[in-house]
């Protein structure tokens, strides 16, 4: 073979490229038992852009095109299959098994391969399928450990060690699943000698999103003992939960994180869930035309969006050659979030605006045009490039990047036009002026050129299609990705903190996570228990009777619970935060979580909820609510009375606070001669409220009908 000689630097490249392969994929292995002949482990790269050369830190010296040539005329490269880890990315080194269960491992090996698996004194086999799928089932374990794991064929050899077995536990749901310890109150105290927890460990699962479900992990995941040097960025409720249980259960304890913030239950539903529920046919026709062909998926979706722009809009301004139509604005130079443009009716602006920019090509560059740029958005787009519909994303913060098809652009002058969705805080294109480009075939950008121009549109967006391939909005999406690689790993029960990202469509929810309950049951096992975190209190609060998103969202999660004898709620009202989305009390939220365990998952004839409402019933001018599920007897607090109850009709809006006195276990209001078919407790974003039991568990909020 002919030998090329390689310069320093490309020598220093290949050195740094080989370090980088083994930070980014840690489970790759450096080490392993095999016949296999091993070699160096190249990444593609051909048509490798400035962005993708810019990750590598190539030099710019360094041609790619020359490098890939130079790789090509080394040794022979190994077949990266052959070298796939036998163990799924599940089983590694400091992992938990779940204990009293019979334990299923799985990996990849060669198609009909024989494997034999190990884990103590226990010994299976297993053979690959055609796939080179293969799993095995070992005998169930008591508590224990450390144990070695280990797979083992003709040709190869993995073992994970320090393997315990205890009890497993799912930690997910949005952002207040993701708060980490070092967020949490008491974080000093929290991440010093008490978190020294050898018999506890956590894996954690990246960010990620899928068309369809994946088998493995696009992003490495591993095992981590809790100590003070890693629990702080470890997910505060799941960290607390397992502490707490430990003090229950002597056993070891293994946490698998997987949350996303900002996400919607949606997104964590497998499709088989979210097709039972009748609501989501049309947008996964449009996810499945994405996954066969991107661009079909596009501009299927994209008509539905114009097709809703036509019920609250005027025109089409997708259509619209720059230049030309009303109302449109010069933008400020530099991407920003328009909220800090310095233009009055845009400092607080929340809803849709449109931008265009343009673009002069000549006819080759034209033809060569392969994707447009468009750098974060924050937080949600649809984007034409000359009235031709090539991409959208809810993503915020997201740099987008969108193919075009050939013929999208032509020569001359070319229009693009993003709708631009904000709902909250800061909105809009972000990035440098670079961020924004014209990618060509060979990698060259083309930044598109200043100015923009903008318009805002007083619509109401809570009814805008998002398109269901979005990431923290999508359909399925995380659960493809962060869920169902997870596969049927043993798991005690499942944690779930999530809601804020529903409130737009708050009756739905009780249907989403009954549906959520039942797919994940598929995935994990029937008799799976559900522990729900209940929304806490959030927003300044009300002098008189509101309509309440939040508080509708807690009647669907606890009527959802009500109705699964497998699930327990934790209500989180009284640890919340009228300033913060993300209050920083996640002690007390494990605490009734585990409460709420101690019946559905122990087994215990505990009250896991608070105080609940058994009956409602009317004697002349009084209303009588009486309890059920009070640990010891019901007290007020603050107060020598209950406050936060409301009488109310039939129509919205017709709600009132009462009087209220209480006895035993009874709370009576006064009808005053007013309208009183339904009693609402504790109703509102951020309500007050201080009906407790003995045990300092609340009573939850709840809207009943008076018999």
């Amino acid at each position: 073979m002919r030998k090329l000689a390689l310069t320093r630097e490309v020598k220093t490249v290949l050195a740094e490229m080989s370090s980088k392969v083994h930070t980014i994929f840690p489970s790759f292995p450096r080490r392993r038992e095999s016949k296999q002949q091993s070699g160096l482990w190249i990444p593609a790269f051909a048509g490798m852009t400035a962005r993708g050369r810019a990750a590598w830190h190539l030099p710019a010296s360094v041609g790619a095109g020359a490098l890939l040539a130079t790789l090509t005329l080394l040794s022979p490269l190994p077949a990266l299959a052959a070298e796939a880890p036998l163990l799924h990315p599940m089983f590694q080194d400091h992992g938990v098994l779940q204990r009293g269960h019979p334990i299923t491992v799985w990996g990849q090996a060669k198609p009909g391969e024989s494997v034999t698996v190990t884990l103590g004194d226990a010994k299976v086999s297993a053979k690959a399928g055609k796939d080179g799928r293969w799993q095995a089932s070992l005998p169930a374990h008591a508590a224990g450990g450390p144990f070695t794991l280990t797979a083992k064929t003709a040709t190869a050899t993995q073992s994970a060690a320090d393997m315990l077995v205890g009890d497993v536990y799912l930690c997910s749901g949005q952002s207040n699943m993701e708060v980490q310890v070092r967020r949490a109150l008491d974080a000093y105290n929290e991440t010093g000698p008490r978190a020294n927890q050898p018999k506890m460990r956590y894996l954690a699962v990246e960010r990620d999103t899928a068309i369809t479900p994946r088998s493995d992990f696009a992003k490495p995941v591993r095992w981590q003992v809790v100590s003070p040097q890693t629990v702080g960025d470890m997910s505060a409720v799941c960290y607390f939960f397992g502490r707490e249980m430990r003090k229950l259960e002597d056993v070891p304890v293994g946490l698998i994180n997987s949350a996303w913030g900002g996400s919607t239950i949606e997104a964590w539903m497998p499709e088989q869930a979210l097709r039972e529920q009748g609501d989501y046919q049309r947008e996964l026709s449009f996810l499945s035309q994405y996954d066969s062909n991107r661009i079909d998926g596009v501009r299927a979706f994209t008509a539905r969006w114009q097709e809703w722009w036509g019920t609250v809009g005027q025109g089409r301004p997708w259509t619209e050659v720059f230049g030309q139509g009303d109302g449109w604005r010069e933008a400020p130079a530099g991407f920003r979030a328009w909220e800090s443009w310095g233009v009055p009716d845009m400092a607080a602006y929340n809803g849709l605006v449109w931008m265009r920019a343009t673009i002069n090509l000549t006819a080759e560059q034209a033809k060569a045009g392969t994707a447009l740029h468009l750098g974060p958005v924050d937080d949600l787009d649809v984007t034409w490039v000359n009235g031709q519909p090539v991409g959208s994303l809810y993503g915020p913060g997201d740099p987008r990047r969108y193919p075009l098809p050939p013929g999208t652009l032509k020569p001359g002058a070319n229009t693009i036009t993003v709708a631009v969705i904000d709902n909250y805080g800061d909105g809009g294109l972000y990035g440098s002026a670079q961020s924004q480009a014209i990618e060509l075939a060979d990698g060259t950008e083309l930044p598109l050129p200043a100015p923009w121009q903008y318009r805002p549109a007083n619509v109401d967006v809570s009814a805008a299609p998002h398109a269901p391939w979005g990431t923290v909005d999508g359909l399925s999406t995380i659960h493809n990705a962060m869920l169902a690689p997870i596969g049927p790993y043993g798991v005690r029960a499942a944690l779930w903190y999530q809601g804020e990202s529903n409130t737009a469509k708050p009756q739905q929810y009780r249907s989403l996570l009954t549906g959520l309950m039942a797919g994940w049951r598929r995935q994990f096992g029937a008799d799976l228990p559900f522990l729900i975190v209940q929304l806490p209190e959030w927003g300044y609060p009300q002098d008189k009777p509101v309509e309440s998103n939040w508080a509708l969202l807690r009647e669907s999660q606890r009527a959802a619970v009500a109705a699964d004898p497998r699930a327990g709620l934790a209500v989180a009202l009284g640890v919340g935060d009228w300033y913060d989305i993300h209050p920083a009390n996640k002690q007390i939220v494990a605490k009734r979580l585990v409460r709420a365990a101690r019946k559905v998952v122990l087994g215990e004839k505990i009250a896991p909820s608070g105080p609940l409402p058994a009956a409602v019933t009317r004697t002349g001018d009084s209303i009588s609510v009486r309890f059920t599920d009070i640990d010891g007897s019901l007290i007020a607090l603050s107060y020598h009375r209950p406050l936060g109850f409301e009488l109310c009709g039939e129509a919205a809006g017709s709600c009132r606070f009462v009087d209220a006195t209480l006895k035993g276990d009874t709370v009576t209001l006064a009808a005053d001669g007013g309208p009183a078919v339904r009693v609402r407790y504790c109703w509102a974003d951020s309500p007050i409220c201080n009906l407790y039991d003995t045990a300092r568990q609340p009573a939850g909020p709840f809207e009943w009908p008076v018999k």
